[in-house]
């Protein structure tokens, strides 16, 4: 697909920032459990405009073209404003394009570029750039307090040794620049940990700390000549005390894939991810974004459900519906838990685990979403009988759900079994027609 090129000039000083999503679960004595939510990186580059009418048109002609954030379109990162000269494939940051209109027709304006930052980086072995003498060090505990104060006030401290943390100023040209950044992406943002020496020439102490970026987003203001400054925040973290241990998660993550099967074509989702595809089975599955549940059980009928959330805002869901009707609604779904190799981005074939599998149910769409159950029959059979009620009707509580199977046009039923052979659906009846409707015991 040939996709329009973004080739306005933009001034020498601006910005650009990667951005990983990494989540870190607190551990006794101040360990840490990290997750990489995103295996490739967001990039944002914030450009700076000043034009004449001319230029101010062609700016709003192109914005115009594109819809806002709605259009694709490439932009050559220029090696001479000390960019690595690839080309990414960006979108708008905003629906809104704000201008400073002066005198003559001139205006200043900003535009946020957005796009995944897929490239292959250089291998950097650590952090020892040389950076400014001038920075900001502290030192934090962890303490536990009474919520309520009052004249007992315990309170104990969670951690035993304190953990430092240091704000350090890069002012670097566009390769020593690169490097870092290169540094950053290697490290996914906070998610991994690396060693850091403290030198005395800096004002510090000559040791060696185990330490990790401190936030997920790294920020390059670049001046003229690609020369940038760069403000990196790194943590001190304490190592668990297996290294095979800690290696291991560094190097190995999970990843849930949902597949839904359909006729003429099925639904396959990589969970919330940068990643474009990814190959488990022979089958392809594409990052998008998936909203988990929880696990929920229905007393009334012992069916498990796990409720679930898929974008429609292309209406990729919406046209499935239009082009082939209802066939999501009792099609099999079932959600999978593989493990990364995060150094290959390959699966390890030997590790991979069925978290839920079960039909789907209650489809509801809007413009932005598709929400859905996937049920389980009698909740994965955790009870040795259904829960049901002998009598005339048919026991299924919703007309057209997973159990009851009928697909057709109509849209009432009394849930009698004349109305369920008059659509055709008895092979589907669950009631008992031939009990009595009332009986009356003498005594």
């Amino acid at each position: 697909m040939t996709y329009p090129v973004f080739d306005i000039p933009y001034k020498t000083a601006y910005s650009t920032s990667i951005e990983f999503k990494t989540q870190i679960n607190s551990k006794m004595k101040g360990r840490e459990q990290r997750y990489p939510v995103w295996t490739y990186p967001k990039r944002t580059f914030t450009l700076s405009f000043d034009k004449n009418s001319s230029g101010r048109n062609k700016l709003e002609e192109f914005f115009v073209n594109m819809m806002g954030q709605a259009g694709k379109f490439e932009f050559v990162w220029e090696k001479s404003k000390g960019g690595n000269g690839q080309t990414y494939l960006c979108t708008f940051d905003s629906d809104s394009f704000n201008q400073n209109i002066g005198k003559f027709g001139y205006s200043t304006s900003e535009l946020k570029l957005v796009c995944i930052d897929e490239f292959p980086v250089q291998p950097v072995q650590s952090l020892d750039f040389y950076h400014k003498a001038e920075c900001e060090s502290s030192i934090e505990f962890y303490t536990i307090v009474d919520k309520i104060f009052s004249a007992r006030n315990d309170r104990k401290s969670y951690w035993d040794t304190p953990k430092k943390s240091w704000t350090l100023t890069f002012d670097k040209n566009a390769k020593t620049r690169k490097k870092i950044e290169d540094f950053f992406i290697a490290k996914r943002g906070r998610f991994r940990s690396f060693e850091w020496k403290w030198k005395k020439e800096f004002g510090g102490d000559d040791k060696v700390y185990n330490v990790r970026f401190d936030e997920d987003t790294l920020q390059s203001n670049i001046d003229a000549f690609g020369y940038g400054e760069i403000k990196i925040k790194i943590k001190e973290v304490f190592p668990t005390p297996n290294p095979v241990d800690e290696l291991e998660k560094d190097e190995i993550i999970p990843r849930k894939l949902l597949k839904i099967a359909l006729d003429g074509g099925s639904i396959y989702i990589l969970d919330n991810e940068t990643m474009q595809s990814f190959s488990y089975n022979g089958e392809d599955y594409l990052g998008a974004p998936l909203t988990l549940g929880e696990i929920k059980k229905d007393d009334n009928s012992g069916v498990s459900k796990l409720n679930i959330k898929l974008s429609n805002v292309a209406l990729s869901v919406s046209g499935i519906i239009g082009q082939r009707g209802d066939v999501i609604t009792n099609a099999p779904a079932v959600l999978t838990q593989v493990f990364l190799d995060v150094n290959t981005n390959t699966l390890l074939p030997q590790y991979s685990l069925i978290l839920f599998a079960g039909r789907c149910n209650n489809l509801k769409l809007d413009y932005e979403e598709a929400s859905m159950d996937i049920e389980t029959s009698l909740g994965g059979y955790e009870i040795q009988a259904p829960i049901m009620k002998y009598r005339t009707t048919c026991q299924v509580r919703r007309f057209k759900d997973c159990r009851c199977g009928y697909t057709g046009t109509e849209t009432k039923c009394d849930r009698t079994f004349a109305r369920c052979k008059e659509l055709g659906n008895e092979e589907n009846f669950r009631g008992f027609p031939q009990m009595y409707n009332e009986l009356v015991i003498k005594v």
